[in-house]
């Protein structure tokens, strides 16, 4: 998505979208292709999956799910 259609549906400003944007590209969780005039961003599903595991893992070892006992 454009990065006004994103803040539209966050409710936004653009400026602070690409901020947040900027940040996400930099962690690799977002791939940015110009169209033209456009920048589009995109999840980086395969990145995101892989921080999601890391973060189940890695930082939540240990910790009881509810209903579950600790390892």
């Amino acid at each position: 998505m454009k990065v006004g259609e994103i803040g539209r549906h966050l409710g936004l400003p653009a400026s602070t979208m690409a901020h947040h944007l900027s940040a996400l590209v930099q962690a690799g969780l977002v791939v940015q292709e110009r169209q033209g005039r456009e920048i589009i961003n995109r999840a980086d599903y395969a990145a995101t999956t892989a921080l999601v595991s890391f973060l189940t893992e890695e930082c939540c070892a240990g910790v009881a799910r509810s209903g579950e006992e600790a390892a």
